[in-house]
């Protein structure tokens, strides 16, 4: 028998605000421009800064949000710490934003080196190689010819340059946000060491 999900919060947060979900750990949504259309963000309460979990997109409109954040929920206070989860463009797009203003950027080194590659690789037409994909998914000769005119997307479009530096979060290691300890784990579904984090006291980011 099966059970419907339960969501601890009745309403997610609106554009610009936050829900508190525990004493000092923010939850923020920014939008995307897909059906998927959001990317859940946290922002974990140091004190002096604020650590977030993650950046969205970049877009003028997620700026735009979070300059609204940071004046108001967020009290005025900086962002000087950046954790990436894992290295796709929603989760990703404003790492270079925040560190240019002072944050420090921490990932995992396979997310770093994936977003890195990535923000590099700019292409205006789609290379051969992804004319053979499409050939051989069974894109027809046509719609072929088209996509082959066509700029394809490139990660660059909404991710900002990917700082050249990094801290490396580990397999096990340990990072104090908001006052608690929290421990590093590795998952490997969604996106290759993506990273999880677990307090003592049984939350889980």
């Amino acid at each position: 028998m099966s059970e419907a999900i339960r969501h601890p919060f009745a309403s997610p947060p609106a554009e610009g605000e936050v829900v508190e979900m525990q004493d000092g750990i923010l939850w923020l949504r920014l939008p995307l421009p897909m059906a998927l259309d959001h990317v859940n963000i946290y922002a974990l309460d140091d004190g002096a800064g604020w650590t977030i979990i993650d950046t969205g997109v970049a877009s003028r409109r997620s700026k735009a949000i979070w300059e609204r954040v940071l004046a108001g929920p967020l009290q005025g206070r900086p962002v000087t710490r950046v954790i990436l989860t894992h290295h796709h463009p929603d989760h990703v797009g404003l790492a270079g934003w925040f560190q240019a203003r002072g944050a420090e950027l921490l990932a995992t080194r396979t997310s770093w080196l994936f977003a890195r590659m990535l923000t590099l690789d700019v292409q205006d037409r789609p290379t051969e190689a992804a004319l053979t994909y499409y050939r051989r998914a069974g894109l027809s000769e046509g719609d072929l010819a088209q996509r082959a005119t066509e700029r394809p997307f490139n990660f660059a479009d909404v991710v900002e340059p990917m700082p050249p530096g990094f801290t490396r979060l580990v397999e096990g290691g340990h990072v104090t946000m908001a006052g608690r300890d929290w421990t590093v784990r590795f998952g490997h579904g969604h996106a290759p060491d993506h990273a999880t984090f677990w307090s003592g006291d049984g939350i889980v980011l």
